[in-house]
């Protein structure tokens, strides 16, 4: 019997096993890196040993050794880090340890994908067509293929290549990022199945003989091919295809000897279902299953580890379970890091408990900071229901209702997704992201005006009190003037990028706010403000974080959550960015660099490679332009917003000046004006006048009646000057024409200098030549 466990993990997976473990009595050993040193998970467990530098979850020695040193008895490895290193499995069992998992065998057996392609379609299951990608064997596409990482998932070291030019550069991109991530950079390619759907079959394995098909999950909903929701059971499998998919699944684990629990998961398609991989531990979405089933994974691989018999068949699937991954991460899927403020999720009648029917496994707490070390996700939120449309409201709605505060995430996509018509109607594939890939934000333009609102209402009362606590003018109402006339006034810079400008009054007959009229104040707190509008009352919840860099104020209402900067009135000086400065959008680590200075670089085109969360970010120009200046170098380390490149944006294109024969007299004038820069001056307006007034004399019919005035309007500065040189110029004779143009244009010329230098005109831009030509 195991008396006390080491998990070789962190976050929730690392809780999740721990909450088993106090359920069955077994005492807890967590380890934890300096980065993690003040993580949920190493305050709950009942020893801790710290393992040093952040990657040290990576290392074998390190791990076994602080079992050694905590006197466990059984390791847990958890997913991700070593819980698929064969070499690891092997270290824990040869130091006298019990392994909670497969055979070292199995883990190596399924360890590689090519080579546990093969074994697999030797055990009668099917499989892709596999192609080689080896740097000294050319490979010829037929088609779209997915190179993918031998040892890898998670969707780290994989690229889709529709175009046999991108080849190259994708394998080398992904080999660099299998490296990283696995230690090991081995690729392969499997032909590219649009259209397809993710299916994985929870499989469990005792040491007697039996093993369990705990039905598939539905794992379609994927961004850059790391899952995002999933789902038991699949809505696009019936009875028979879930038949065939166990069969499959349990004849992949009798192949390998399987012992513990493990998903093998599939392609499923027009054309049939196609073997993927075997993940010989538990899963991320494991919950869904455990929810359907109503079993307790964690705690049957401990029992099959002390060598515990399996029923002969496995439990019967009842309802309907949905999880969604919550992440740290931005609208465009870049990491984030930061300190958690407040992470509530309401409704939540589970923390990684069984039977509840919203049920949160988190590895973070308001207070926690997320950095830049490992993995982004924040949490799992999972509804159970009777059936799927049941499961899908809960779980949309809990989302949309909670309160996440200091970090941005992807709850607006999950909501998003989550209330689809499509995935309501079970239209799912592994494309589904990239047709729906921006939703809506939960909330709208004029939820964020409204938000703006109550949070300037909010300070009043927040500052009000404050200073009724301190005694000063405490008895003065909110927004007291003795200029009543002016309104109290905020400015708040939203998400988008846009600004919002509040001004209103707190009057005897009630709020007086600038462009909402049809509000009503109710009620003002320093955390609470309640408005009416158009006769519909709602609460805005409203919480300010002034410590952060810079402040932030997060507005919760049923309108949706908004997330304000307040803007100073007097901010402090700050250094000036650049201008065409390419910053970085995450912390991160520069790979490499992809130009030098000088370069002339394209819209889109790459300029850093940063890793951050051991994925890549190509950083691209923002526009066309040269590069000025470069800031880093490859292996630099860096942090949010600092600069990376100074890329100056490319001139815009000189008007065309050239002879011109339908545009009125005036008009050349007019763009010569508009073409004129600052050091132009007296000297160089007869050049320019002398082309003006080739022109002019081309065009116009010498004569008396020659008007500037009628041909371009109302005269400014410019026009009368041109108008008094033509009106003064000798009558008609045989040299007035075409000739005699240049000889006009240079007077015309002196004069254009001459307002050109004036002190009232000032230099002649393009602002100027517009205020010069209009009417």
């Amino acid at each position: 019997m195991i008396g006390r466990l080491l998990v070789a993990n962190r976050g929730e997976i690392a809780r999740r096993v721990f909450r088993t473990c106090r359920e069955l009595g077994i005492e807890t050993v967590a380890v934890f890196t300096d980065a993690d040193a003040s993580a949920p998970h190493t305050a709950e467990a009942d020893q801790a040993v710290r393992l040093g530098a952040p990657l040290a979850y990576l290392d074998p020695e390190r791990i076994v050794e602080a079992a050694r040193r905590a006197g466990a008895d059984a390791v847990h490895p958890g997913y991700g880090f070593l819980s698929e290193n064969a070499g690891f499995a092997r270290a824990v069992l040869d130091a006298g340890l019990t392994w909670i998992g497969p055979s070292p065998e199995a883990v190596a057996a399924m360890g590689k994908k090519i080579e546990a392609k093969a074994l697999m379609e030797e055990a009668g299951v099917p499989v892709l067509p596999t192609i080689p990608l080896s740097p000294d064997a050319p490979v010829e596409l037929t088609g779209p293929v997915l190179v993918k990482a031998s040892a890898g998932g998670g969707g780290r070291g994989m690229r889709v290549v529709r175009d046999p030019a991108d080849l190259a550069g994708a394998v080398e991109s992904a080999r660099r990022e299998a490296l990283s991530a696995f230690g090991d950079g081995t690729l392969f390619a499997e032909p590219l199945l649009e259209g397809a759907r993710h299916i994985e079959v929870q499989i469990l394995a005792d040491a007697h003989g039996t093993v369990w098909a705990l039905g598939e999950r539905e794992c379609s909903i994927q961004r850059r091919h790391q899952k995002v929701i999933e789902e038991a059971p699949s809505p696009a499998v019936g009875p028979e295809l879930r038949r065939e998919l166990s069969d499959a699944a349990i004849r992949a684990a009798r192949a390998i000897g399987y012992q513990g629990a493990g998903t093998v998961e599939f392609l499923l398609s027009d054309e049939g279902f196609f073997f993927l991989e075997m993940n010989t531990r538990l899963q991320v979405e494991h919950p869904v299953t455990e929810c359907v089933y109503g079993v307790d994974l964690v705690r049957l691989q401990i029992e099959v580890a002390e060598g515990a018999h399996l029923a002969a068949l496995p439990p019967s699937p009842v309802g309907h379970a949905i999880e969604a991954r919550l992440y740290a991460e931005d609208s465009e899927g870049r990491p984030q890091s930061g300190v958690l403020r407040r992470f509530e999720i309401p409704g939540v009648d589970g923390e990684f408990g069984l039977g509840a029917r919203l049920r949160l496994d988190s590895g973070v707490m308001a207070g926690t900071e997320v950095g830049v070390h490992y993995d982004p996700m924040l949490a799992k939120v999972v509804s159970y229901g009777g059936d799927r449309a049941e499961a899908a409201r809960r779980l949309a709605d809990a989302l949309a209702r909670a309160r996440i505060h200091g970090l941005t995430t992807n709850r607006d996509l999950l909501v998003g997704v989550l209330r689809h018509p499509d995935f309501l109607s079970g239209a799912l594939d592994t494309g589904f992201l990239d047709r729906h890939p921006a939703p809506a934000p939960l909330a709208g333009p004029e939820a964020v005006r409204l938000s703006a609102l109550a949070a300037a209402l909010a300070g009043a009362a927040a500052n009000r009190d404050a200073a009724r606590r301190h005694g000063v003018l405490g008895g003065l109402p909110s927004g007291w003037r003795n200029v009543p006339s002016q309104p109290q006034r905020a400015a708040f810079d939203a998400e988008d990028g846009g600004r919002l400008e509040v001004a209103y009054r707190l009057t005897r007959d009630g709020l007086r706010a600038e462009a909402f009229e049809d509000v009503t104040l109710v009620a003002a707190e320093p955390g609470r403000v309640v408005l009416e509008t158009a006769g519909l009352r709602r609460t805005f919840e409203v919480a300010a974080y002034p410590e952060a860099h810079p402040g932030v104020v997060h507005v919760d209402s049923p309108l949706g959550p908004v997330r304000l900067t307040p803007v100073e009135r007097l901010p402090e000086p700050a250094a000036s960015v650049t201008p065409g400065a390419l910053p970085a959008p995450m912390p991160g680590t520069v790979l490499r660099v992809e130009v030098k200075p000088g370069d002339v670089v394209e819209a889109g085109q790459p300029v850093v490679v940063l890793e951050a969360m051991k994925m890549e970010h190509l950083i691209v120009s923002p526009a066309s332009g040269t590069v000025a200046a470069l800031h880093v170098t490859p292996g630099a380390q860096v942090e949010a917003g600092v600069p990376l490149a100074v890329i100056e944006p490319s001139p815009p294109r000189e008007p065309d000046v050239g002879p011109r024969t339908e545009a009125p007299a005036a008009e050349p004038g007019a763009e010569a004006g508009a073409g004129t820069g600052a050091g132009t001056g007296a000297a160089t307006g007869p050049e320019i006048g002398t082309e003006i007034g080739t022109e002019i004399g081309a065009v116009t019919d010498p004569g008396p009646d020659v008007d500037l005035g009628e041909r371009s309007g109302a005269a400014g500065p410019l026009e009368t000057s041109l108008e008094t040189s033509l009106e003064t110029r000798p009558e008609t004779s045989p040299e007035t024409g075409p000739d005699a143009g240049p000889e006009i244009g240079e007077q015309i010329g002196g004069q254009i200098g001459g307002q050109i230098n004036s002190p009232l005109g000032g230099p002649i831009g393009a602002d100027r030549a517009g205020e010069a030509t209009q009417p």
